[in-house]
């Protein structure tokens, strides 16, 4: 594999006690947060009759969306994976209040240590961008393996248009063009690597700080839903990818 995700083994090892606070201590990440939790329940209630479900998120972190589907219904059956020790050890402590504890594992997501077909359900938020292409392609097959047939894949992904033009006239202007914008790939090459025609779930707007200043956390929500799906993702920053696995 060309980039395997151990390669970012230290530094998750060395941030991860940080990680929460950074990434989502302001107010408007923590709507974000809510709503991408509120999206991905929302998914499941739509595509599974049934909340007897085997569910595994792959780069798991600290626990926090684990903690969050633990709550919704003792019924599932979670299992999360992380490179980092730290993040899991504090995944763990989340782990010890819920009725239905999630089993976690150390590992690497390109040799996920699980059966073929052992999940109804496979899913990774802010995970897969930080890989090349080749390297998204490949943990996506992964994700396949150890999902069931007909069950469920549900990847967070990066758009394109709203980097493109902060690289060119933002602040990310200056760094190498490829490594940049290979984090964030194109509409074309989310269909490489995901194949057939996925559900598109709209998670965030360019502006969200300033969005969620005007409109409330509750106002930002339908904003996105209706110019995500007007504009087929177009303009958007972040978004599910929704799959069934053939």
């Amino acid at each position: 594999m060309p980039a395997r995700t151990t390669a970012r083994q230290r530094y998750y090892d060395t941030t991860g006690d940080h990680y929460e606070g950074n990434r989502y201590g302001d107010g408007h990440m923590e709507g974000y947060r809510a709503f991408r939790n509120d999206t991905l329940q929302s998914i499941l209630s739509e595509h599974f009759p049934t909340r007897n479900l085997r569910i595994l998120e792959v780069g798991c972190g600290t626990g926090l969306t684990l903690q969050f589907l633990g709550e919704q219904s003792p019924h599932y059956q979670l299992f999360g994976l992380d490179v980092s020790q730290t993040m899991l050890q504090q995944a763990a402590d989340k782990a010890r209040t819920l009725q239905n504890a999630p089993g976690l594992a150390l590992g690497d997501a390109d040799r996920l240590p699980f059966r073929a077909g052992q999940f109804d359900l496979v899913y990774a938020t802010r995970f897969i961008h930080q890989f090349s292409h080749d390297a998204k392609r490949q943990l996506w097959r992964e994700f396949q393996r150890v999902t069931r047939k007909d069950g469920l894949l549900v990847v967070e992904f990066y758009a394109r248009p709203y980097h493109w033009l902060r690289y060119h006239f933002g602040g990310a202007k200056g760094r190498p063009k490829d490594a940049y914008l290979s984090h964030f790939p194109t509409r074309h090459e989310v269909g490489e690597i995901v194949a057939g025609t996925p559900e598109i779930h709209p998670l965030r707007l360019p502006g969200q700080r300033l969005l969620s200043s005007l409109l409330g956390e509750m106002g930002v929500r339908p904003v996105t839903r209706a110019i995500g799906r007007a504009s087929r993702g177009l303009f958007l920053d972040e978004y599910f990818v929704v799959a069934r696995n053939r």
